[in-house]
C-alpha cells in the first residue's frame, strides 16, 4: 500500500504572508509616486522664453493638423498619440514639398489616405517646418555635421570612391537614381523617409529581371518609374557596385557627412532648449 499524497496546495506561514503583501503594498506606493513625479515634471515644464509666432501659412498649416486629427496617432515634442512616429523634427528647410504629396495623398500602412488638397499639403509641411525651428524632440545618433541633400547624396557618395572604380554602366545607374530623386527616401546604408529600406542589404538579388518588375510596378509607397531596360541595367550595376564595397563606402560615408557622436548628456533631461 503506497501513503497517499496530499493534493491540498502548501500554504505559507503567516509571516511570509504579511511580508508578501508589505513589499506588494511598497512597490505600489513606488510607482504611484514615480507616475506622480512625472506628471509633475511633464506639466509644469515649459519653454523660459515665449515660442516662435506662426506666419499665417504656418498657423493654416496647424488648422490642417488639428482638422484632421493628426495627434491622435503623432506626437509633437513627445505629446501626442503613438500609433505614429514623432514629428517634431520629420519636416526640414531641406525637404521638398514633393517628396511628402504621395504620402499625405495616398497614406501608407496604417496612416488613412487623406487626399489633402495642395494648399493643405503646403501649410502643414510649412507648420511642420516651424515645428522643427523649435528645437530637437529625440536625440539624434550619429548626427550629420555636413549633411548632405538627400536627392543628391548617392551621387556625392560616388564621387568619394572606393577602392574600384566604378563601371561606365555604374555610373550611369547613379546619374539615373539621383535624376529619379531616390535618394529622397533610400539614404545609403539606413533605413530611410518612409521606412525604405537600405538598398545595399535589402535587395539581395540586384539583377535586371528582379529589379525591372519593382521599378515599373512601385511597391507601397514607393512610385513606379518608367526606367528603359538600359536604365534598369545601369541601375543593377550600380546597386551592386555599392553593395559589393558597402563597408569601405560607409567609412567615407561617415568622413563625407563628418558625422558626430553621441552621449548621454546630450539628452534633454529636464526641458526641451
Amino acid at each position: 500500500m503506497h501513503a497517499s499524497r496530499s493534493t491540498e496546495p502548501a500554504t505559507l506561514p503567516e509571516s511570509a504572508r504579511n511580508l508578501t503583501s508589505r513589499w506588494r503594498e511598497i512597490l505600489f506606493a513606488a510607482m504611484v509616486a514615480a507616475y506622480a513625479g512625472l506628471s509633475v515634471v511633464a506639466y509644469t515644464d515649459h519653454p523660459r522664453a515665449p515660442g516662435p509666432q506662426l506666419t499665417d501659412l504656418e498657423r493654416d498649416g496647424l488648422d490642417v493638423w488639428r482638422r484632421n486629427n493628426c495627434q491622435v496617432c503623432h506626437q509633437i515634442h513627445g505629446f501626442g498619440g503613438f500609433l505614429g512616429p514623432d514629428l517634431t523634427n520629420a519636416v526640414d528647410a531641406k525637404r521638398d514639398d514633393s517628396d511628402f504629396a504621395s504620402l499625405l495623398t495616398n497614406g501608407w500602412g496604417k496612416m488613412p489616405a487623406l487626399h489633402l488638397p495642395d494648399d493643405d499639403q503646403r501649410a502643414v509641411l510649412a507648420f511642420l517646418r516651424a515645428m522643427n525651428r523649435t528645437g530637437r524632440s529625440q536625440p539624434r545618433s550619429n548626427a550629420a555635421k555636413k549633411p548632405v541633400q538627400p536627392s543628391k547624396h548617392w551621387k556625392a557618395l560616388m564621387a568619394e570612391g572606393a577602392s574600384v572604380a566604378p563601371s561606365e554602366s555604374a555610373k550611369r545607374g547613379c546619374e539615373v537614381v539621383t535624376t529619379a530623386a531616390c535618394g529622397a527616401c533610400h539614404i545609403p546604408f539606413m533605413e530611410g523617409f518612409h521606412r525604405a529600406p537600405d538598398l545595399t542589404l535589402a535587395a539581395q538579388d540586384r539583377s535586371p529581371t528582379y529589379l525591372g518588375p519593382i521599378l515599373a510596378e512601385g511597391r507601397r509607397v514607393m512610385p513606379s518609374h518608367a526606367f528603359t531596360p538600359d536604365q534598369v541595367q545601369d541601375i543593377a550595376e550600380f546597386l551592386e557596385w555599392v553593395a559589393r564595397h558597402r563597408d569601405e563606402l560607409v567609412e567615407k560615408n561617415d568622413a563625407m557627412l563628418q558625422r558626430e557622436g553621441f552621449t548621454w548628456k546630450d539628452l534633454p533631461w529636464w526641458e526641451y532648449k
